[in-house]
């Protein structure tokens, strides 16, 4: 990666990072938080995400202010952009770039706005992050830190962080209310994404939760808005019912992952809250370049994915009629979950 131009000299006073979308995505931006926060120790830093990204971020000690960007309404987003720029950033990284983000950094009126060079919207920024083929390959995390270090910033940690459930009542008492009626070594299974591309089948999920109770493992399995009716299908094909989670939050998923054990799931948000609140993590990836999206530099990040002639170019729609996923056997998992527990 470089810098479109050379490097400004920075001293900031007021700092606004933005990262729209996905929880995954804010969760991934926290190694850089940090560092920004070591080499500028005064400074404060804010934040632009959207819901229920957002959540991710809740109650982050390093952060002074939370924007929350409005998912539809004119009227809403001319009152965010007012309240942007009476900030007076003096400098705006935007992580994401895409139109609407780089919009809401332009507007900052900040005088270093930064961001990646993108057709369209390298209008919005003073400098531009300039992609080489090696980062194509990165770890988000490692690739928002590689940007700050072009300008100047370095970093001393790569760990996730997350503290949205520090402070919400409400989901240490559901966390504790499951965590309370189990004994021995708790899993968290995930029923997965949205996406049908990313999900394990349910009769295979079925299948992993039986090998770990045979294992002497306790399970919970966990799900979050619109996923009910597949978590459904996996419990009708269980012997005797396992603990659900359901319609879980992030602060809930933090809550109770810190109770666990392992994580076992697609990739998806509550994987990162996984990995953020410490805990080892087995992820069955779909579609897409795995490094991406998982540590391969830390081994209590665990990924499993099926050969795929065209990744990281998969078509999802061809990944679920080609089978892919089902591809790794549930005592794959198990034995990777095993390891893990045992290490």
């Amino acid at each position: 990666m470089k810098l479109s131009r050379v490097a400004p000299k920075l001293a900031p006073k007021k700092i606004l990072l933005v990262q729209l979308r996905r929880i995954g995505d804010c969760i991934l931006c926290t190694p850089a938080i940090r560092a920004l926060h070591e080499k500028f120790p005064d400074a404060q830093i804010d934040f632009l995400a959207e819901y229920p990204a957002e959540e991710t971020l809740r109650y982050h000690p390093l952060i002074t202010k939370l924007w929350v960007a409005p998912m539809q309404g004119l009227a809403a987003t001319i009152e965010l952009i007012r309240g942007l720029r009476r900030e007076r950033y003096d400098l705006a990284i935007d992580f994401f770039a895409n139109p609407r983000s780089a919009q809401f950094v332009f507007f900052t009126g900040a005088k270093t706005r930064v961001g990646l060079k993108r057709r369209g919207r390298s209008w919005a920024y003073t400098h531009h992050f300039i992609e080489e083929e090696p980062d194509h390959e990165l770890y988000a995390a490692d690739l928002r830190l590689e940007m700050l270090k072009l300008l100047g910033i370095p970093s001393t940690s790569r760990m996730l962080e997350i503290y949205s459930d520090a402070h919400d009542e409400a989901a240490q008492a559901k966390a504790t209310k499951i965590v309370d009626s189990l004994t021995g070594v708790v899993v968290a299974v995930a029923t997965g994404s949205a996406n049908a591309a990313n999900r394990y089948p349910a009769d295979l999920t079925a299948q992993v939760i039986e090998l770990l109770r045979a294992s002497h493992l306790e399970v919970v399995l966990t799900s979050g808005s619109g996923e009910q009716e597949f978590a459904q299908r996996i419990l009708t094909k269980l012997a005797r019912p396992v603990p659900h989670f359901v319609d879980a939050r992030v602060p809930d998923f933090a809550a109770l992952y810190r109770h666990c054990s392992l994580y076992v799931g697609p990739d998806s948000g509550p994987k990162h809250v996984a990995v953020a609140c410490g805990i080892p993590t087995v992820t069955i990836f779909g579609p897409g370049n795995p490094y991406n999206w998982n540590d391969f530099e830390n081994p209590k990040n665990v990924v499993l994915f099926p050969p795929c002639k065209v990744r990281p170019n998969c078509v999802e729609l061809e990944c679920v009629k080609l089978g892919h996923l089902p591809m790794i056997s549930p005592r794959e998992i198990l034995a990777a979950s095993l390891k893990l527990i045992l290490e």
